[in-house]
């Protein structure tokens, strides 16, 4: 298995209490595949390097996993 680190960025109108649920969308598939989450870093709402969406910001997450290529 490899190393992989997964940068995510949520909507930043989701309320706090809904990340982590929200985050367990995208775990639940890395399970599901074989893989193992070692760690997952929230950084929280920052703002975007540009524009998508007509958003300026975003809430960013950072996951540790391992999986096969």
């Amino acid at each position: 298995m490899r190393h992989y680190e997964i940068m995510v960025i949520l909507d930043s109108e989701l309320e706090e209490r809904t990340v982590a649920p929200s985050l367990d969308t995208y775990l639940n598939v890395i399970r599901t595949s074989g893989g193992s989450v070692e760690k997952v870093d929230i950084w929280g709402r920052r703002r975007l390097s540009f524009e998508m969406n007509k958003k300026n910001e975003g809430i960013y997450a950072v996951i540790d996993v391992q999986a096969e290529p």
